[in-house]
């Protein structure tokens, strides 16, 4: 009994998730459109040499050209679609590829960011905090000293002196 393919199921393409596999696969596809651009482009060769020498009587010189370019522009349509269907698998196999990396290095580098980070943040605090401790130095030597201090005279007005601005404003107005 011979193995007859299950049309009704669904190819299962989990497979290509192996990136050995995908590689494979991808470059059996470049090979098989590569052979079909190369099937085409024979096909165009051997359609241009027939169509281009059938001269018709009462053709003008380009006649025979312009008839077969309205055929020619369907093999050409096929050779650049199996060009751009090569390049393609030849694009997914990179692309896999680099996927594959970034993921593989992905838990290093948020690893590396968030000790980076951290650091960052700590060197932060510390120099905010010896930024905080030097301008509270620089702010307390620019204060006088508290009122209790024995350097400073007595803090009651001279006789004579208003003692606030409402006694200012009753000597002014008198």
């Amino acid at each position: 009994m011979s193995h007859v393919p299950d049309i009704n199921r669904e190819p299962d393409y989990t497979r290509l998730l192996n990136l050995q596999n995908l590689s494979t696969w991808t470059l059996d596809r470049q090979r098989e459109h590569g052979g079909d651009r190369t099937t085409y482009e024979a096909a165009l060769a051997s359609f241009q040499s027939h169509l281009r020498s059938q001269h018709i009587d009462g053709d003008r010189r380009t006649s025979a050209l312009l008839r077969s370019r309205k055929v020619e522009k369907h093999l050409r349509a096929l050779i650049r679609a199996s060009q751009k269907a090569e390049q393609a698998a030849e694009g997914l196999r990179t692309a896999y590829a680099a996927h594959v990396a970034h993921v593989t290095a992905l838990p290093g580098q948020r690893e590396a960011k968030a000790a980076k980070k951290a650091a960052k943040k700590t060197g932060r605090r510390t120099a905010a905090g010896e930024l905080t401790a030097k301008s509270l130095g620089k702010s307390a030597a620019a204060f006088p000293p508290p009122y209790d201090s024995p350097d400073l005279p007595d803090a009651a007005p001279a006789a004579g002196q208003p003692r606030g601005i409402t006694e200012l404003w009753k000597e002014q107005s008198a």
